[in-house]
């Protein structure tokens, strides 16, 4: 008799929620290349919205830790030091608007479908020591936190509309949702091959 147990991590039942987003052996790369593709896809679209240097297509397009021009700067996966100890310093995306004194901070998750709504909330509030400090030590006049929330199998919640309105790029939806799906469907099929 095969065991209900996950093939990988043996601690759960394998379920495809497992699979997909709860595995501890699948977190620290296949849950994060997935991760970073709907990243990438939002950095290339910034990128194309500022004129920082791109490549033709998003899943070719490898950001640089800092992107920068006259206007803005843009910066991915950095770590951001601070004068206080604040836990949560490493979002995903900063852009820095030199000339406006704004900064916006984005952070993305691609969590269980059924958790989609409190991943949002999570973001949001998560950053808020960050954003303090940002506008402090950087002397920028508004911070926003905005959370890029797509669930492993597609869902999404009303309010990324809003979120991606904030960001003022013309990104679709479904492009969000075809790379995370595109990367769930990649980990099932390693998973499931073993």
């Amino acid at each position: 008799m095969e065991s209900p147990l996950c093939r990988l991590c043996g601690e759960k039942g394998e379920s495809v929620t497992h699979i997909v987003c709860e595995c501890k052996k699948l977190a620290q790369r296949e849950y994060k290349q997935r991760h970073d593709n709907v990243a990438k896809v939002v950095h290339w679209k910034l990128c194309e919205k500022y004129h920082l240097e791109k490549k033709d297509k998003w899943y070719e397009h490898a950001p640089d830790s800092v992107s920068e021009n006259e206007e803005v700067k843009l910066l991915w996966d950095v770590n951001i030091q601070c004068d206080h100890v604040i836990e949560a310093r490493r979002p995903d995306i900063v852009v820095v608007n030199k000339q406006e004194k704004e900064c916006t901070i984005i952070d993305i998750a691609v969590p269980a479908d059924k958790r989609i709504g409190e991943k949002e909330n999570e973001k949001v509030e998560k950053y808020q020591d960050l954003k303090r400090e940002i506008a402090r030590m950087w002397n920028i006049r508004t911070v926003q936190v905005v959370p890029i929330v797509v669930g492993s199998l597609g869902s999404v919640t009303k309010s990324l509309d809003k979120w991606l309105g904030k960001l003022n790029i013309k990104i679709r939806i479904s492009l969000l949702q075809k790379t995370a799906l595109l990367g769930t469907a990649r980990i099932l099929r390693k998973v499931l091959e073993l």
